[in-house]
């Protein structure tokens, strides 16, 4: 993990964390980086190779994870979006920042602004996300686990094949428990214009070829019985129809946002297209 070369004590215990691209300038923005629930923030590495030229950028491990230290407190987004608080003032990394949060770093995100006064926040960039309706009214199912129980969710969607990860990054995922805490803040409500116009872009991949995938390996490696194979055929039937709107509620965020999309990468574009992330977070910036 010598690729996080900084440690913050934040009182509880240490986070360990990395400063790529530019040197920061005062008032410009520093693009901070949050992950997925069971990622690695190497995982961004290709991503930061096409920005690093023109922003500043904060990896960081959540507690737990690489170096960085277990945390004392209920992992949930809430406890999360305060440690990650406390080290950018342990590191004086002052604002303003640019979040990117890809799928249940979206929730994290979108915690961050709750907690944040306005101006703290420039812009905001969600690659395929995940929001709170889209956990409680779709996610988990069940009949899902069963079909898919003991396939290597790297290797059958082809991550392993496509991503465009270095040898020296590599992914360091490291599967564990975590809690998922969400207070209904209305911050997706029409009109409610939550970031005042600040950018908002939403980055959805093509989540449905990857549930495809496992669903065809699992059936062949008999897996779930044929009640369960139903239910998970009927949500592939209405996935890519529901998670668009689920998604484009994010926008709703702004006045000003952009819904993009990819039918060529799956659920993790950070690793197989990292050019159209960059190109998200660019589109932001030009305009911060």
């Amino acid at each position: 993990m010598e690729h996080f070369q900084y440690t913050a004590d934040i009182g509880t215990h240490s986070l360990s964390y990395a400063l790529r691209g530019t040197a920061r300038q005062p008032g410009s923005p520093l693009v901070i980086i949050l992950t997925e629930i069971t990622s690695s923030a190497l995982e961004w590495s290709p991503v930061c190779r096409h920005i690093e030229s023109e922003a500043s950028i904060l990896l960081y491990e959540r507690s737990g994870y690489g170096r960085s230290e277990e945390s004392p407190n209920e992992p949930d987004s809430l406890t999360i979006v305060n440690e990650l608080s406390r080290l950018l003032a342990a590191a004086d990394l002052k604002p303003p920042y640019l979040i990117v949060g890809h799928s249940w770093g979206g929730i994290l995100a979108r915690e961050f602004i709750a907690a944040r006064p306005s101006e703290d926040i420039c812009g905001l960039v969600l690659v395929d996300p995940v929001q709170e309706r889209m956990l409680f009214e779709s996610w988990p199912d069940p009949s899902i686990a069963a079909v898919t129980e003991g396939l290597d969710y790297m290797e059958v969607v082809g991550l392993t094949r496509d991503h465009r990860l270095t040898e020296q990054s590599g992914s360091s995922r490291i599967f564990r428990s975590a809690g998922v805490y969400w207070q209904k803040k209305q911050q997706l409500l029409p009109g409610r214009d939550l970031l005042k116009g600040k950018p908002v872009s939403v980055l959805q991949g093509n989540s449905k070829r990857d549930h495809e995938l496992l669903y065809q390996v699992g059936v062949a490696q008999g897996g779930g019985n044929e009640a369960q194979r139903a239910k998970f055929r009927e949500y592939l039937a209405t996935w890519e129809e529901s998670e668009e709107a689920f998604q484009r509620e994010l926008l709703n965020l702004s006045s000003t946002a952009r819904f993009s999309t990819t039918t060529r990468s799956g659920h993790n574009i950070q690793l197989t297209e990292p050019e159209l992330v960059a190109e998200e977070i660019q589109w932001v910036l030009q305009r911060t």
